[in-house]
């Protein structure tokens, strides 16, 4: 269990290491599944929203 509660926050850390750094669309696309949902109220569900919103503010 440890291993991979280990290999999820590299990932997590990875992905919005990515988007912060610019590259939103190619975290989405490494990263997400088929659905994404997002917990921050500001930004919309979806793959589509979370790459406008990072390409906003980066």
């Amino acid at each position: 269990m440890k291993n991979s509660m280990e290999k999820n926050k590299i990932n997590a850390i990875a992905f919005y290491k990515m988007a912060y750094d610019g590259n939103a669309s190619a975290a989405v696309q490494k990263y997400v599944g088929r659905e994404y949902i997002q917990h921050n109220p500001l930004v919309g569900n979806g793959k589509a929203a979370f790459i406008a919103y990072f390409d906003k503010m980066h």
